[in-house]
């Protein structure tokens, strides 16, 4: 099988990534690729084009012009950067990794949620500027019996409700794939915090808005570490200062990096992290050794068919 890595050269990958891929008898040349032209020309032939982050040089015109392609790879989760209409339509299989960071994620996605909870950075700011020791803090949350809303319940929404259950919180989801959904309308005015989990598509595109923010709790609390533009940032910023809902925690912005004149940045209570929910001390090894695996998963497919 033939790939491409369009992403970066041969020092983009771990050497010893590279020899586990080309030992199993997989084809591989690497080059940062970056406009349609260039993607077109170095992906000729290839049975699989391998990325890693978005490439806006694959576009479904290149696909269309691509007859060999029979697959396009994009280590990681999301899928939104990829043309998957175009690849369904010319039988193309769409793949990622999912696995390899979903636990990272997860627990990035908790660790959010428990630092509003307490307001660990708000005390921590407060602490530097003189806080008077024994002073009785304002908290208005609590974890330990409190209902957690999950919007998507894919791999790293299921990690988060385990990494929880500790906490004998309540867990909810929706998800229109899933037997046990509840209705996004229903589970809103339930859920105490609510983590979104879903990927970006048309239907996802400001699932969150200033409508649905009205049917969350008054003090609810809201956790992004899905895709950006899956929240309304304009009217997250109204609801959390109107007081609409308690706070937000954010890993991904509709734009990255976002302008510092972000009505957000201006909120006590939204915690903001620059879309590094992925990375841990595992994420080389997971990274990578995901990678691989679904590379020659998909080689092993191929010599099937």
């Amino acid at each position: 099988m033939k790939t491409v890595l369009i992403s970066g050269g041969e020092n983009a990958v771990p050497a010893r990534y590279l020899r586990e891929i080309r030992d199993s008898g997989v084809e591989l040349a690497c080059r940062k690729c970056s406009g349609e032209s260039e993607v077109e020309a170095f992906s000729q032939g290839a049975d699989l084009i391998w990325m890693f982050g978005p490439n806006p040089g694959l576009t479904g015109e290149v696909l269309r012009r691509l007859p060999a392609c029979k697959g396009i790879f994009r280590s990681g989760s999301g899928l939104d950067a990829l043309p998957c209409a175009e690849a369904k339509e010319l039988g193309i299989a769409v793949l990622n990794t999912p696995e390899s960071i979903a636990e990272s994620v997860a627990e990035h996605a908790v660790s959010l949620l428990f630092a509003l909870i307490r307001q660990i950075p708000q005390y921590d700011a407060r602490v530097r500027k003189g806080f008077r020791w024994g002073e009785t803090p304002g908290l208005n949350w609590h974890i330990s019996g409190r209902t957690l809303g999950l919007v998507g319940y894919g791999r790293i929404a299921r990690c988060v409700e385990e990494m929880v259950r500790g906490f004998r919180m309540n867990v909810i989801h929706y998800d229109p794939f899933s037997l046990r959904s509840v209705p996004l309308d229903e589970l809103l005015p339930q859920a105490d915090y609510v983590s979104l989990h879903c990927p970006l598509t048309d239907e996802t595109r400001n699932l969150i808005d200033a409508r649905r923010l009205r049917l969350m709790k008054k003090n609810a609390l809201l956790v992004n570490t899905s895709r950006g533009p899956v929240v309304d940032e304009k009217a997250l910023a109204e609801a959390v200062k109107a007081g609409v809902i308690g706070g937000a925690a954010l890993d991904v912005m509709t734009e990255e990096p976002p302008q510092l004149s972000n009505p957000l940045f201006d909120l006590p209570n939204v915690i903001i992290t620059p879309h590094i929910a992925a990375f841990s001390a595992d994420f080389e090894k997971n990274f990578w050794s995901c990678s691989v695996r679904r590379i020659v998963e998909f080689a092993r497919t191929l010599e099937k068919k």
